[in-house]
């Protein structure tokens, strides 16, 4: 999932943004406010994550701004003021959750993961469209059961693909998920990926809409919790990569 980090500390933001990538999202960063919405890149991510560094930020100001932008994607602020009327006003502007420094990382991936969900009409970290079972947290996707070996380019495209089930995903927005911090791919990276995947799910769950992009089919087969295969070997979460663990808040 792409992700707009909007931080004026940049040391900061690249340790965040290290931690937030293994839980599955491709961290955008932009230090300042009007590099963000003048850009438009605050309309191109699923979600929007405000950090406020300085203690003299006008937090409030700048949700109203990326709201008034058009940004609707879930937009979640960290805040340094402990001033209870700071998340209010926040809140009232348009933002969809406010949490406090310090606050460790792993509670700004968690709390991302539950805003998308419910954008996207998802109650929990696992996702069930036919015979795919997909969960969020974990990284991990079955078929009928049967964990499926995913690259993580591939799992980023079924993800992107299963949260908006129902509609056509563009190659344009392909051509973002794939990107990430390595520049951007060609379209023929893009065919070469969605055919992968293809390979490893049920003919035809994967539809081309000819000239705009995919749309993920769903079947008639539902697996179940209790079928599926354990899947870490292939399927680190978060919690097993080797990361820095003495500051793990900010």
């Amino acid at each position: 999932m792409r992700l707009l980090m909007i931080n004026n500390d940049r040391a900061e933001a690249d340790w965040l943004a290290a931690r937030l990538e293994p839980a599955g999202f491709v961290v955008q960063w932009s230090a300042s406010l009007a590099s963000a919405v003048e850009g438009g890149i605050a309309n191109s991510t699923a979600a929007i994550l405000l950090v406020d560094s300085s203690k003299e930020a006008a937090l409030a100001s700048a949700v109203r701004a990326i709201r008034s932008a058009g940004a609707e994607v879930p937009l979640l602020v960290v805040a340094t003021s402990n001033d209870w009327r700071t998340k209010v006003d926040c809140l009232d502007e348009g933002a969809d959750d406010v949490i406090l420094k310090p606050v460790r990382s792993e509670e700004i991936g968690a709390r991302l993961r539950a805003l998308v969900r419910r954008s996207a009409g998802q109650p929990t970290d696992r996702i069930q469209i036919g015979p795919v079972d997909l969960d969020l947290k974990s990284r991990c996707a079955w078929l009928r059961g049967t964990c499926l070996d995913l690259t993580r380019g591939e799992f980023r495209l079924l993800r992107l693909l299963m949260l908006n089930p129902d509609r056509t995903v563009s190659h344009e927005t392909i051509l973002e998920l794939l990107a990430g911090r390595g520049g951007r791919p060609s379209m023929n990276a893009v065919e070469v990926q969605i055919a992968r995947l293809r390979r490893k799910l049920d003919e035809g769950q994967i539809k081309t809409i000819r000239g705009v992009g995919y749309r993920f089919v769903a079947g008639n087969v539902i697996s179940t919790a209790a079928e599926r295969e354990p899947c870490r070997a292939v399927c680190p979460t978060e919690n097993d990569l080797q990361l820095d663990n003495s500051a793990l808040m900010i």
